[in-house]
C-alpha cells in the first residue's frame, strides 16, 4: 500500500509540475492566440464535448427544447450572425448553469431551464454566454489560466485525460475576469434589445440568484461563478433604461414554457 501511495504521489506531482512549467511559458501574445484559435479551437471544442457526452446525458429531441433553439436564433439573427455557428447543447443536469466552450459551443443545463421563470430569462443568460463566444473570451481565458503551451500539448493528443478535466473545470467552475463579465452583460443587453426582448428578465434572474447566494445550494453554480450578481443586475437595468426602448415581445407564453419543463420532466427544483 505504501508503495502504491508513493507512486500515486509521484504521478500527481509530475503532472502538476509539468502543468506549472508549461503554463509559465509566455506564449500568450495576441498573434499566437489568434493562430492557436484558428488551427485548434475546433479540435479543443470537439474534445470537450466528447468528454461531456461520456459523463452527461444530452436532450436529443430538438422539438422538446425548440424554445431554447428559438432563443439562440432570435439573438443571433438580431446581431447578424448565422445561428448555426452557435452549437447549443441542452444537458440533463440539476445545476443552475450555462457556459461557453471553445468552437462556439454553448451548454445549457436543464437545472437552469427549471430555475428560469420564463423563456426570456433563459434567453438573457444565453445572451451573456453568447457575448463570451462572440468576443473570443473562451480562448483568451484558457490562454491566460492554462497557457498556450499546455493547450498545444492537449490538442496534440500528447496528454492524459486529467489535463482535459482540469481545462473543463476552468471553463465551467470559474468566472471570466471582471472586464469580460461586464462586457458579456453589456452585450447580452444589446442582443436582447435588438431581438426585441426585455433585458429586465436577465436582471431579474441574476438578482434572484444573488438573494440565494448567502445560503447557496450546490446546484446554484452559475451565480457562484458570476460574482456581484446584485450589482450587475442593477447595471443591466441601467443599460436597458438608457436605451429608452419600451415595447418588447416574448419568446414563449407561460403555458408554453411550463409545457417545455413538463416534457423534460424537470421536477428537481
Amino acid at each position: 500500500m505504501g508503495k502504491l501511495i508513493g507512486q500515486l504521489f509521484l504521478m500527481t506531482a509530475g503532472f502538476f509540475g509539468t502543468w506549472f512549467a508549461l503554463s509559465q511559458i509566455p506564449f500568450v501574445t495576441d498573434d499566437e492566440l489568434a493562430e492557436m484559435t484558428a488551427t485548434n479551437e475546433q479540435r479543443l471544442g470537439d474534445m470537450m464535448m466528447e468528454m461531456i457526452s461520456k459523463t452527461e446525458t444530452k436532450v436529443k429531441s430538438d422539438s422538446a427544447v425548440a424554445i431554447i433553439h428559438e432563443a439562440n436564433t432570435r439573438l443571433c439573427e438580431a446581431i447578424g450572425i448565422d445561428a448555426n455557428q452557435i452549437k447549443v447543447h441542452v444537458i440533463y443536469n440539476s445545476e443552475v448553469n450555462a457556459f461557453a466552450l471553445p468552437d462556439s459551443n454553448l451548454v445549457v443545463y436543464t437545472g437552469l431551464i427549471a430555475y428560469c421563470k420564463n423563456a426570456d430569462e433563459l434567453a438573457g443568460v444565453m445572451g451573456h454566454e453568447l457575448g463570451h463566444i462572440v468576443e473570443g473570451h473562451v480562448m483568451k481565458k484558457l490562454a491566460k489560466e492554462i497557457g498556450l503551451a499546455m493547450l498545444g500539448v492537449l490538442v496534440g493528443g500528447n496528454s492524459g485525460s486529467e489535463v482535459l478535466v482540469e481545462v473543463m473545470k476552468v471553463l465551467t467552475s470559474s468566472s471570466f475576469d471582471r472586464a469580460q463579465e461586464s462586457e458579456a452583460d453589456r452585450l447580452a443587453v444589446e442582443y436582447m434589445l435588438k431581438a426585441n426582448l426585455d433585458p429586465e428578465h436577465l436582471a431579474n434572474v441574476m438578482f434572484r440568484l444573488s438573494q440565494e447566494d448567502s445560503a447557496m445550494p450546490e446546484y446554484l453554480e452559475w451565480v457562484s461563478t458570476h460574482p456581484d450578481s446584485k450589482d450587475r443586475s442593477a447595471d443591466i437595468l441601467k443599460l436597458k433604461n438608457e436605451s429608452e426602448q419600451t415595447e418588447f415581445e416574448t419568446l414563449a407564453t407561460d403555458e408554453e414554457w411550463e409545457a417545455l419543463k413538463t416534457r423534460l420532466n424537470l421536477n428537481y427544483l
